[in-house]
């Protein structure tokens, strides 16, 4: 079942909160006809301060599973969403956190995935968007 057709048929919303993919994830879902039928928005949360704002901790670094969870549980409450899914990691081109490039955490509500991908900086965002689409799609 692809996303469209899951979350019409179930009434859901979906929202997302993004930090290294930096809209990446709302530009694609929006780039498909029917996304405004589910799809509420999203917070870009790239810098630390903006995290901060909307009450995710950056104390301990922001490329972490509980940041993750963190980013996914603010979002699906202040977006009003049944869905939300965020990201953080590390695209590159250096390490960040102490986290070596490649890292990355997504959350979907309430499940975290930690993954690793290689590739450019472009490329390791373009397959933590595919990813979690790929999870929604499993819906």
């Amino acid at each position: 079942m692809n996303i469209l057709n899951y979350f019409k048929l179930k009434n859901k919303t979906l929202g997302s909160v993004e930090s290294f993919t930096g809209g990446l994830f709302a530009k694609t879902i929006t780039s498909k006809p029917g996304a405004s039928l589910f799809y509420k928005g999203s917070l870009i949360t790239y810098s630390n301060e903006v995290k901060e704002t909307f009450g995710i901790s950056t104390i301990n670094g922001t490329i972490n599973k509980k940041t993750a969870l963190l980013m996914a549980k603010k979002g699906k409450k202040i977006l009003k969403v049944d869905v939300c899914v965020s990201f953080t990691g590390n695209a590159g081109p250096k390490t960040l956190d102490d986290k070596p490039i490649g890292i990355v955490y997504i959350a979907i509500n309430k499940k975290v995935y930690e993954l690793k991908f290689k590739g450019t900086r472009k490329k390791i965002r373009e397959k933590a968007v595919k990813f979690a689409i790929k999870k929604l799609n499993k819906l």
